[in-house]
């Protein structure tokens, strides 16, 4: 059995928002209506839900800092004409969900018993997207760890946005890991171009994600 995460450039509205509010979406598909795990700065996430009630509806929210989980009015395949899912009907892939939109693109892991599906199911993305390899790994029955994900499958690494991954990026180069700290979060704002307290939320987005899946390693 065979994973294999792509990234497909942006066409939808939720890959629009994800850019323009530096946000990050994660995305439960129904028939009828979907799930988001809407993570965005406290100052913008309300401008975000608005942008995403504006496309799918809002049936209902809850709102807890930076995060929001939403149940849309309608279903995401109303509205992409750029859905994979005949793709994966043609080459016998399964969509693992959620689908992820970060950056103004979207990152989709997909699962195959041979490898050459996986090979197929990229060729077709291109006719569509332009598409990056992220990941891809085989899989055994050691691998699955039904206790952990619904799916059983662990997600490789943790995705995180692109002011997450350039916060978390700089402190490091900067040495703020370091002992003692080689600088402050003061100044790693100001090499980013953003406000401290912005800069300090987007650190915390990217510690407790990579932490998390540290965690999810190695820890029983």
């Amino acid at each position: 059995m065979h994973e294999a995460t792509f990234r497909l450039s942006g066409s939808t509205s939720y890959d629009a928002i994800t850019d323009e509010f530096e946000a990050y979406i994660s995305l439960w598909c129904n028939d009828h209506s979907d799930l988001l795990l809407v993570e965005c700065a406290p100052d913008r996430l309300e401008a975000a839900l608005e942008r995403i009630d504006s496309f799918a509806g809002v049936e209902d929210a809850i709102v807890d800092g930076e995060t929001a989980v939403v149940v849309t009015g309608s279903c995401v395949k109303a509205h992409d004409t750029s859905a994979v899912d005949a793709d994966l009907d043609e080459t016998g892939c399964l969509l693992l969900p959620p689908i992820r939109y970060h950056d103004g693109n979207r990152s989709i892991r997909v699962l195959a018993l041979e490898s050459e599906q996986l090979t197929r199911f990229y060729h077709a993305l291109l006719d569509d997207f332009e598409v990056i390899v992220e990941s891809k790994r085989d899989l055994s029955l050691a691998r699955f760890d039904r206790d952990r994900t619904p799916d059983g499958i662990r997600e490789p690494f943790p995705t995180l946005s692109r002011r997450q991954r350039q916060v978390f990026s700089t402190a490091y180069e900067l040495g703020y890991y370091e002992v003692p700290r080689g600088t402050s979060m003061e100044s790693v704002a100001s090499v980013v171009g953003i406000d401290r307290r912005t800069a300090d939320e987007h650190r915390r987005q990217a510690e407790r994600k990579l932490l998390g899946a540290i965690a999810g390693q190695y820890l029983g």
